[in-house]
């Protein structure tokens, strides 16, 4: 068990119920529970997608490591993402936006 109650910062728990390599849903929810069980002092927002792959990274993230073919390689190595992937790309949007906001709200603050 990773004791997320002993994390100091923000946490972004990010994971989607279709991830082939790992029950990440299953996971963030035991993570979630935990935290609110346990005394902590960590904001965290816990993002759960039902369509997104194993590949829950910020849009924009993976359009600079593949700017070219990211829809084909995704769909190739995932079959979640070659059946939805309207879904699996409005999660990697949300996530973008998400952490974006709190990346600005971090640097605003400090």
């Amino acid at each position: 068990m990773i004791k997320v109650e002993n994390i100091k910062g923000r946490l972004f728990l990010v994971g989607a119920e279709d991830d082939s390599f790992w029950e990440a849903g299953k996971y963030i929810r035991r993570m979630d529970r935990r935290l609110k069980e346990r005394p902590h002092t960590c904001e965290y927002v816990p993002l759960v997608y039902e369509h997104g792959t194993h590949f829950v990274l910020p849009e924009s993230m993976l359009r600079m490591v593949l700017p070219v073919g990211l829809k084909f390689v995704l769909r190739f190595i995932f079959k979640a993402a070659k059946e939805y992937p309207d879904e699996c790309e409005a999660a990697r949007k949300d996530i973008d936006r998400r952490l974006s906001a709190a990346l600005k709200e971090w640097r605003e603050e400090n």
